[in-house]
């Protein structure tokens, strides 16, 4: 049986590719040796993970990050499988929140592979339900934010420090609650403003000024951006306009 380069985990066909169940890798099958080898580096020129097949797309960072959630979020569901169809489903899902959709045939002829184009729509459809649908969904990309500031440990350690004695999960879930509050009086006030906008830079700067409003100084637009991996200028513009 052949298996990942990178995990050692069985590798199974998907369309013409070998993907590996437990981390994703995805690769051609003459790249990938009959016997792992942990001594041997992983032969990565023609490979794919969800990140290389994003950047072959030319998807923006957000859509990947955004795709990441999605197939996390549907294998907390449907167990952890990774697929070369998975993966291009989240990314499909992705692309239309952000505002950058990209058509799944597109998508495979770009990326020369042997998948079905029903299979990824398949996909698409399921990861798509996880998406609550009453235009753009805000209080999904609030959940998404706190979410990733939960599992940064760099952020977590950070703001364990900043807070003394409180809980910092605690704190996240005030900081989330007062962020949906204040999305929804920014829809409001100002929906216009909203409209063709990045909605992960509006909820950013949304959470940002709820952790002001709850006393948490200490929580910086540096720090979001770091967390976004987003320039801090950007951050600050979307800030001057929800404001």
């Amino acid at each position: 049986m052949r298996r990942c380069p990178l995990c050692g985990s069985p590798l199974y066909d998907e369309g013409g590719l070998l993907v590996c169940g437990n981390c994703g890798f995805i690769a051609d099958e003459d790249l990938v040796p009959s016997v792992f080898d942990r001594n041997d580096s992983p032969m990565m020129s023609r490979s794919r993970s969800l990140e290389h097949i994003g950047r072959e797309l030319g998807l923006p960072d957000e859509v990947i990050k955004l795709a990441e959630e999605l197939v996390r979020a549907y294998n907390s569901l449907h167990g952890r499988i990774h697929t070369s169809s998975i993966l291009l489903a989240a990314l499909v899902v992705a692309s239309r929140l952000q505002g950058s959709p990209i058509p799944i045939k597109e998508a495979i002829r770009r990326l020369s592979i042997g998948v079905s184009p029903s299979r990824v729509a398949f996909y698409v459809g399921k990861i798509d339900e996880l998406i609550p649908r009453k235009g753009v969904p805000w209080e999904g990309y609030i959940n998404y934010l706190i979410a990733k500031m939960s599992r940064d440990e760099e952020f977590m350690r950070k703001l364990e420090k900043a807070s003394g004695k409180v809980d910092p999960k605690l704190l996240l879930e005030r900081l989330r609650m007062r962020a949906l509050k204040e999305m929804k009086e920014l829809r409001n006030r100002k929906r216009s403003i909203l409209v063709g906008r990045n909605p992960v830079y509006i909820a950013a700067a949304v959470v940002y000024m709820a952790g002001r409003k709850i006393g948490m100084r200490y929580l910086s637009q540096g720090m979001i951006a770091d967390l976004l991996g987003a320039n801090r200028s950007t951050i600050s513009k979307v800030l001057g306009l929800v404001k």
